[in-house]
């Protein structure tokens, strides 16, 4: 079993390149788990639940997931060559936080000279609050290896137990 539960934290603490960074290395650990099992083991991975964070519609092919949005031009598609602004006139970037630490009260922050990739940068939030809260959404889930087929659509969570005790072997009877 592996878990990144420093995704959580990251969420948690308004920090999407923590989240984001600590999602790449679960999958490292998922693909070298396919790599030392057989076919015969069955992979799942899957979360406990979602959170509230929503990625900002309309960014360029290839604008940096944690820079400010750039768009294309309406009339040649082609990129922009500064940042999108809001209403406001500020720029904002394609990820963000319905609640979380880094909303503030008041006037929203410019984020035009802003290092919005660095390390410790809180992704703008709308609520204030002391901490990012789960979303409730359905969360992904997929599966490799036997019984894997029995893993699609929308499920409920206790069901995962099933599947992971057919692919054990576990009869009914024998628990």
């Amino acid at each position: 079993m592996v878990e990144g539960g420093r995704i959580d934290h990251g969420h948690h603490g308004g920090n999407a390149k923590r989240a984001l960074t600590d999602a790449v290395e679960l999958s490292r650990a998922v693909q070298r788990a396919t790599e030392l099992v057989g076919d015969d083991t069955l992979i799942i991975v899957t979360a406990d639940h979602s959170h509230v964070f929503a990625m900002a519609g309309y960014p360029t092919r290839g604008n940096p997931i944690l820079g400010l949005v750039v768009t294309n031009d309406d009339l040649t598609g082609l990129p922009e060559t500064t940042p999108s602004k809001g209403k406001d006139g500020k720029p904002y970037t394609t990820l963000g936080y319905l609640n979380g630490p880094g909303a503030v009260s008041g006037e929203r922050a410019d984020l035009s000279a802003v290092d919005t990739t660095a390390d410790n940068h809180l992704q703008q939030a709308l609520v204030p609050m002391d901490s990012e809260t789960h979303g409730g959404e359905d969360v992904v889930i997929y599966a490799r290896g036997p019984h894997a087929y029995l893993i699609q659509g929308t499920m409920e969570e206790n069901a995962i137990y099933f599947v992971m005790a057919r692919a054990l072997g576990f009869e009914r009877g024998n628990r």
